[in-house]
């Protein structure tokens, strides 16, 4: 998967797996959350078992803030793409 950071507030995001129903894939990555820097491009292996690659269909980064001031709201962005 290749991931590039054009948010200057989030580092790190979340590596997520669908079928084409939404519903959870098993995978594995080597870091979750994946850090990428601000303009950054950064390629990250996502693994998935031979018994489940038919069941994939989505792959999903979501942005992960950390709160400094819990008085403000939180924003999250969800990004999916669908697997080739």
């Amino acid at each position: 998967m290749k991931m590039f950071n054009s948010r200057k507030d989030v580092e790190y995001y979340n590596i997520n797996v669908f079928d084409g129903e939404w519903n959870p894939v098993p995978y594995a990555v080597l870091s979750n959350p994946v850090r990428v820097k601000y303009l950054e491009t950064k390629y990250v292996d996502v693994y998935i078992k031979n018994e489940d690659k038919s069941r994939a269909v989505y792959i999903c980064s979501k942005s992960k803030l950390y709160a400094v001031d819990t008085t403000k709201p939180m924003l999250f962005s969800r990004i999916c793409s669908k697997i080739k």
